[in-house]
């Protein structure tokens, strides 16, 4: 589950909670110094939206061209071994 969040959902969020940030900071300075505060619904919301999508596509590519097995090598799926689980898994071939 915390693979989930931190592949898909947390990249695409990312830029939102920027935005939120920086929304509470500027609603904080104007009540400090005057002036008026952005509304948060008035943001950008295509452009966080994409930036998101964007940015969760290229945490899954560099998943992708940065993890696996050694060309070649022959997966073995998981099993019982003497009353156990074993993980699946690549060995040589």
């Amino acid at each position: 589950m915390i693979r989930i969040l931190i592949t898909y959902l947390l990249p695409f969020l990312l830029p939102i909670a920027g935005y939120a940030a920086w929304i509470w900071y500027r609603a904080w300075h104007a009540e400090r110094h005057g002036g008026e505060a952005p509304k948060f619904e008035q943001g950008p919301w295509p452009l966080m939206l994409f930036l998101g999508a964007v940015l969760s596509l290229g945490v899954l590519a560099v998943g992708a061209l940065t993890t696996g097995g050694v060309p070649g090598d022959v997966y073995a799926p998981p099993h019982l071994e003497n009353g156990k689980v074993v993980p699946g898994h690549t060995r040589p071939q």
